[in-house]
């Protein structure tokens, strides 16, 4: 069976593949696993973002310090507190 064959197969059976339990897994796969790992890359991005800022002046500087941090962090904010409407029984594992 090819790559193409078993992509045909997947799209002409996709209502099979959907369920609720896989709904459930992947909420919990992307509370659990994924978000606790972006928060961590971003967290060392923005310690490192931070860490350049000392060498910049001018706008560079404000892009740097402030604007990168806030909007990574904000993004991370809205992006938690979306799966946690999405899925508030799904406890976060840290």
């Amino acid at each position: 069976m090819t790559l193409e064959e078993i992509k045909n197969e997947i799209l002409n059976n996709i209502k099979e593949f959907v369920t609720n339990e896989v709904k459930d897994v992947a909420m919990r796969w992307l509370k659990n696993t994924a978000l606790p790992y972006v928060k961590e890359v971003a967290m060392a991005f923005i310690t490192e973002l931070k860490n350049s800022a000392a060498d910049e002046t001018g706008w560079v500087k404000f892009r740097d310090m402030i604007f990168l941090p806030v909007l990574i962090s904000g993004v991370l904010w809205i992006l938690e507190k979306v799966l946690n409407m999405l899925a508030p029984d799904i406890d976060i594992v840290e």
